[in-house]
């Protein structure tokens, strides 16, 4: 806000100097010095953004790290019981198989006992 103050006034003189062309009045001096000395450099100002800006951070990376974390820890148990759940489906099938081979098994035996 007081930036725009400062720009608006040296734009004012900067204007009337330009449409002037002449050497400047001692009225013009001393409102350009009264313009130069309100645009000093204070260092707060930058600080206390800087400070903002950190804080902004803060939050938003507090905010957002559980969410990408959960996110995270999702994705990595749900390929961990897919991979199961392949395995459970692999394992169904052996066993059919190995359950039809003891049955054949079983009656190959029956034959054979019923022989002797």
């Amino acid at each position: 806000m007081g930036e725009k103050k400062v720009s608006t006034t040296a734009e004012a003189l900067e204007k009337s100097l330009s449409e002037k062309k002449t050497t400047t009045t001692p009225k013009e001096k001393s409102q350009l010095v009264d313009t130069i000395s309100e645009a000093t450099y204070d260092g707060t100002a930058d600080w206390q953004f800087l400070l903002l800006v950190m804080i902004s951070i803060a939050i938003a990376l507090l905010l957002l790290l559980p969410k990408i974390y959960l996110r995270n820890t999702i994705y990595y148990e749900s390929r961990a019981i897919d991979r199961l759940e392949t395995q459970y489906g692999a394992l169904l099938e052996e066993n059919k198989l190995l359950s039809r081979k003891v049955e054949g098994l079983k009656v190959k035996n029956q034959i054979l006992d019923t022989i002797f």
